[in-house]
């Protein structure tokens, strides 16, 4: 009788072992949208290389839209957690309370690890760092030069989303890390460098559908982003262009994207009558306007870590960009493109509009992803 009581036993502790080995770990992904941008992409690249048959993940988001929801792998489940923006602002503040106490009682560190991924998302912060006890932060941007290195600003939104809690800081680029960790100390001993995954097949893939462009001599620079002066300071790429004209340059933009700044940019160019400026609008397939192109161009006051710069290097696209970053594999000057003042940008597009460049050397996107991935996956494992 001991001996079959015992034999039991072993087997059921064995059974429940495997269970624990085969039972797949929660994880909770908090982010706002997915819609058109260099975060919704760069998530979505996130979650097509996940490894569902370890890790089952629950993505929540702030509003459950966007042109990028029907590219969620299957395997994810979506929920949403929308705040309230009444007017009334006591009824707000209850109605969001009440949501709050809602998920605490049913999701409190129930999950095996959780991540902010969309910086500015105070509901993302919230949700990531009450599900879980591992808790990772993306930081996307340089906030550094985002807020005009203005350290009250800066230490106003960083405590707002509570970064201090975090277990760990994930930047995509070296520069943004350096800055921020100057100014919290006490997040550098658990940052780390990861930049964006790339879906570099998918690229490929679609840059080689069929467009209708009207080709001339002049070289081709193309923006793609969003259409905002705080960041991307597309006024200096006009007066760029407007010198081109002045100047007779053979040159040309196509503009790519939309934003709260597009109608401003449009009336310049109708101003001046920039005939060498055309706007394209908002594209979910960039690509073959990108493979079409000869050179991508960013004027950008500051950013974490362009998604272009890795759609471009893919497509063979040399990049002239105002703003030098680098992660933990590319860096732009004398690899990728040329990093320029904006006191000198017009000169080197004048220079390269006399003359047909290609990439120096190339980038094993398959094997970068999976270096990435592996980073990501050992800070869920984490404690």
């Amino acid at each position: 009788l001991f001996k079959i009581t015992y034999i039991i036993s072993v087997d059921k502790y064995i059974i429940i072992m495997l269970g624990e080995l085969l039972m797949k770990k929660n994880i909770l992904i908090a982010s706002y949208n997915l819609d058109f941008g260099g975060i919704e992409t760069s998530l979505i690249n996130l979650l097509k290389n996940i490894n569902f048959d370890k890790y089952k993940v629950t993505l929540v988001l702030e509003k459950k839209e966007g042109v990028f929801l029907k590219d969620v792998p299957k395997d994810v489940v979506i929920k949403e957690y929308n705040v309230s923006d009444a007017k009334n602002f006591l009824f707000r503040k209850i109605v969001n309370l009440l949501k709050r106490i809602k998920w605490l009682l049913f999701n409190y560190k129930r999950y095996y690890a959780s991540i902010s991924y969309a910086t500015y998302s105070k509901p993302s912060s919230f949700l990531a760092r009450t599900s879980s006890n591992n808790k990772t932060l993306f930081v996307h941007s340089n906030y550094y030069m985002a807020y005009d290195k203005d350290i009250n600003k800066i230490k106003e939104f960083f405590d707002g989303i509570k970064i201090n809690e975090y277990n760990h800081v994930v930047f995509v680029s070296n520069e943004s890390k350096k800055d921020l960790c100057k100014i919290y100390k006490t997040i550098e001993s658990k940052s780390v460098t990861i930049n964006n995954l790339v879906d570099y097949e998918r690229i490929l893939k679609l840059s080689n559908k069929k467009i209708e462009i009207k080709r001339t001599n002049k070289k081709i620079f193309l923006f793609v982003g969003r259409l905002d002066e705080s960041s991307k300071r597309l006024t200096l790429l006009l007066r760029v262009a407007n010198k081109c004209k002045q100047d007779k340059v053979k040159a040309i933009f196509w503009i790519i994207g939309s934003g709260p700044d597009e109608k401003k940019y449009k009336d310049i160019v109708n101003k001046d009558r920039l005939d060498n400026v055309i706007f394209m609008g908002a594209k979910k397939n960039p690509y073959p306007y990108m493979k079409a192109c000869d050179y991508l161009i960013l004027t950008s006051r500051y950013e974490g870590f362009p998604v272009v710069y890795n759609e471009a290097i893919i497509l063979d696209k040399p990049i002239i960009t105002t703003i030098d970053v680098s992660d933990d594999y590319v860096s732009i000057p004398n690899r990728f493109g040329y990093v320029v003042d904006e006191n000198n940008i017009y000169e080197k597009v004048k220079s390269l509009s006399e003359k047909k460049e290609r990439l120096k050397e190339k980038v094993d996107y398959d094997a970068l992803n999976k270096k990435r991935m592996k980073l990501i996956e050992d800070l869920m494992e984490m404690k």
